[in-house]
């Protein structure tokens, strides 16, 4: 059963590539769940499973993966990506300004925001680095404050409560190749952008985290296909030429993590074995989901995060997981790709109608295949859906309220965009 999800999307990444001409987005999106897949598959015929301390579910003697949770992952999977094989690369001309202040305005707000993320972090950061990564790691699982969150305690009310917008500071990535590849801006601004798009990785730094920065590659990658073809050259050799040495300090940083947090517990997997299996659990643990759920416990606080934060005062957290743990008996927080958290949460027919309206929302803001011109509310937009695919090859990127002002920022800028087309 491992080898069907790996045979299924390399055969549709092929046949988008084939179809589509190259490299676009839904092909770099199909090609990401065709590489968990042969992880996947690496896993279970080299025998490495282990003894469930990389995140599977599933022991080495009792892994029994069937066919209808297979053919159900991809399903659900092929239907998410579905809506954006109607953007062809080759057909995308421009990206038409519908309300070029707004973006700009959004531009300051979030290069402020990533100024006062500076100002938390700036004094403690190198320190970090240079120290214990582990004890760092440990502390913060314990519940100890960092550095900067001790910094932010004495900031004023407003400050903290801006600073929660740090999250969605990746919105600075895709205007910052928007404005590189279709509006003259000085170039200061421009790098004014790129410095604010790496606010939340910078920010994470202080937990001795590896997400924010896999997030950030995988959405910086994202973009790089959508505005590949309007890149100048000049704009891809200062890329290599910078961009290189940041890719390989973001590397050293990756490993030297992973090294942490894995020397102290290995079982008998060393720290190569259990990333791979980090990176190929999610079939093995959609299929234990699937067999051992209890679905008649919905807990839909991570679909809908705002509202059961304000309405109910309920957030999934370190201790909302553990009681959620406990009443499934097993633990949730492994990886099962995005629809694996949502069927855990809502149910296997929950799952498929959260899909179906992600569909049509999707299919309703691209509107028809061979589009040459999008506006950038359009633009904005289109990745921000993009992340619940792209970064749901792990979970559900979207879980938390604090993560949600990036939707609203970004639907801000979408209705606006379409308030200044109307008034046209």
């Amino acid at each position: 059963m491992t080898l069907i999800p790996f045979i299924y999307f390399t055969g549709i990444t092929i046949y988008w590539w084939r179809k589509h001409q190259g490299l676009d987005i839904c092909v770099y999106m199909s090609s990401l769940y065709a590489f968990i897949s042969l992880c996947a598959a690496i896993i279970e015929f080299g025998n490495l499973i282990g003894d469930g301390e990389g995140g599977i579910l599933f022991d080495e003697y009792d892994v029994h993966l069937t066919l209808v949770p297979t053919l159900i992952y991809c399903v659900l999977l092929t239907l998410s990506l579905l809506p954006f094989s109607l953007l062809y690369r080759k057909d995308i001309k421009a990206i038409v300004p519908k309300a070029p202040l707004t973006l700009y305005f959004l531009s300051w707000f979030l290069i402020g925001i990533s100024f006062l993320n500076l100002y938390l972090v700036a004094d403690s950061t190198l320190d970090i680095l240079g120290g214990d990564l582990a004890a760092v790691r440990e502390a913060h699982y314990n519940g100890i404050m960092t550095p900067a969150q001790l910094k932010a305690e004495s900031m004023p009310f407003i400050l903290r409560a801006l600073y929660y917008f740090n999250i969605s500071t990746l919105l600075a990535l895709p205007i910052f190749f928007y404005y590189t590849c279709f509006e003259k801006r000085p170039w200061w601004f421009k790098a004014l952008l790129l410095f604010a798009s790496i606010s939340a990785p910078l920010a994470a730094i202080q937990t001795v985290d590896r997400t924010e920065i896999i997030y950030y590659a995988l959405m910086f990658i994202y973009c790089l296909v959508f505005f590949w073809k309007h890149l100048s050259h000049k704009f891809k050799r200062r890329l290599s030429f910078f961009g290189l040495p940041f890719a390989g300090l973001a590397l050293v940083y990756l490993i030297a993590v992973t090294q942490a947090r894995f020397s102290e517990d290995e079982g008998k997997s060393g720290a190569g074995i259990m990333a791979l299996q980090y990176a190929g659990q999610q079939q093995f643990n959609f299929c234990y989901f699937w067999d051992n759920a209890d679905f008649s416990n919905i807990a839909p606080e991570r679909e809908f995060p705002l509202i059961w934060h304000y309405a109910f005062n309920i957030d999934t957290d370190d201790i909302r997981r553990g009681d959620r743990s406990g009443e499934h008996g097993f633990f949730i927080s492994v990886f099962a790709t995005f629809i694996g958290d949502i069927m855990l949460d809502i149910s296997p027919i929950g799952a498929a109608i959260w899909v179906l309206f992600y569909f049509l929302i999707n299919f309703l803001i691209i509107g028809k295949a061979h589009r040459e011109e999008l506006s950038e509310g359009e633009m904005i937009i289109l990745f921000t859906m993009a992340v619940i695919p792209i970064f749901g090859i792990f979970y559900y990127r979207y879980f938390h309220y604090l993560y949600t002002f990036m939707i609203i920022l970004a639907v801000f800028v979408y209705i606006m965009s379409k308030i200044k087309t109307a008034e046209k």
